[in-house]
């Protein structure tokens, strides 16, 4: 999260920020909705890499479930695919399309490090060894720093932003590999008597077909809001504004986010949720507070004008919805947790239903742009984004009582089970 936003503050220092950004925007936004099943591969090596002998086929898996998303970006990248949805779905500029096409390509160069990364990054939390993550994302940050400062001179507009995060996730995955194969080496091998047995691709398929769904929600949200927003009257300033507004609220809840590897990490039993769920109060009252501070006071100009480097019409457009932010904690946050305790549990359909109503939601609250096109679209569009995940939460906490209430007097399923 802290990259999106270093990369959009990077990118806003360009001659045309706007169109910069909002194609920097559009791409991302495209190709990481399509290729976001990838976020699914860390929490089945969670649940599923018990023994070496299981690392061959959930990669093959893995492999398998992102060589389609892969393709789709090929064909936006390089043929009027590209031109439709940018041009007609997105409602971008000329200028926009063209540099979000050559976007497209060089952030799908990232398929096999996400995949690498993501199994890398599910043994580390698997042996809660959560500092070498910390360890990782430091070189992923410094290796940032270093290629938004050289690239420019070979790559411009958009494409920097691409290059640099491409470029960055590679150091960062080297690092996770390093330490991962250390913990790798001492994992059993699989043949013993009585070690579990590598799932299948149908058992793979059926555990993970909802968390797919679900992942692919949060950028499917933020496609939909920019689908509506590319309708408006200025896109381009609509689009570079919620670019802005999404880095830094994600950047800010970020923590949050990480609840659900968390609570399916750490919660085994009933007893273990009392201590998650202070922690999550925790950190709503602690970065919503943050959020608050940062946008309700005078440290809004150092943020967005000092360290974003927006001009006025940008930062105007975009102070409004992110002196809303702080309201996101609550809601990210549970929805977070309650899908990080449904995924330790095994108990997955419902996190399918529910990505597809975060959307839902988000839509119906977003489209009203069209109709209110005097007003900041950017404002409505964190609204749905909120409502969305505060709706999710609302299901998936039905859900977790559901299931306490079938299983009463028993224990939670534990990951090694089965």
């Amino acid at each position: 999260m802290i990259s999106k936003s270093v990369i959009n503050a990077a990118l806003a220092r360009s001659p045309d920020q706007n169109v910069t950004l909002a194609a920097f925007h559009v791409a991302f936004t495209l190709y990481f909705a399509l290729s976001s099943s990838t976020e699914v591969c860390s929490l089945l090596t969670l649940s599923y890499m018990k023994t070496k002998r299981a690392l061959a086929p959930l990669a093959k898996f893995m492999v398998l479930i992102v060589a389609v998303p892969w393709t789709i970006a090929q064909l936006v990248a390089f043929t009027s695919l590209g031109d439709w949805a940018y041009g007609s779905l997105f409602g971008a500029s000329d200028a926009v399309v063209a540099q979000a096409k050559t976007t497209t390509f060089l952030l799908s160069l990232s398929a096999p490090v996400l995949i690498t990364r993501s199994i890398c990054f599910g043994i580390i939390l698997m042996h809660r060894r959560t500092m070498f993550i910390t360890y990782a994302t430091l070189v992923r940050l410094a290796s940032l720093g270093v290629s938004l400062v050289v690239l420019p001179k070979s790559l411009s507009g958009a494409m920097v932003g691409a290059a640099a995060l491409v470029l960055c996730m590679i150091f960062e995955t080297i690092v996770a590999l390093v330490f991962a194969r250390s913990l790798y080496r001492k994992m059993p091998e699989g043949t013993e008597a009585g070690s579990e047995t590598p799932p299948g691709l149908a058992a793979q398929w059926r555990f993970s077909w909802p968390l797919m769904m679900n992942v692919s929600a949060e950028m499917g949200v933020m496609m939909t809001i920019s689908i509506f927003l590319g309708m408006t009257a200025n896109p381009d300033l609509a689009l570079a504004a919620y670019s802005i507004v999404y880095g830094l609220v994600s950047l800010l809840m970020s923590p949050m986010r990480n609840l659900l590897q968390t609570a399916q990490t750490l919660v085994k039993v009933i007893s273990d949720r009392r201590p998650i769920f202070i922690f999550t109060l925790h950190l709503i009252g602690f970065f919503g507070l943050v959020g608050f501070i940062l946008f309700h006071t005078s440290l809004e100009k150092y943020v967005l004008v000092d360290a974003m480097g927006l001009k006025p019409e940008l930062r105007s457009y975009c102070l409004p919805a992110l002196k809303l932010a702080f309201l996101m904690s609550a809601a990210w946050a549970y929805s977070a947790l309650f899908r990080g305790l449904l995924a330790g549990a095994r108990d997955t359909t419902m996190l399918a239903v529910s990505g597809m109503t975060r959307i839902a939601v988000a839509a119906i609250i977003v489209s009203t742009t069209l109709y209110f096109v005097s007003a900041n679209a950017v404002i409505i569009g964190l609204a749905g984004w909120m409502a969305g995940y505060a709706v999710e939460a609302a299901l998936l906490a039905i859900q977790l009582k559901r299931m306490d209430r079938k299983n009463m007097g028993a224990r939670l399923p534990r990951l090694n089970d089965h």
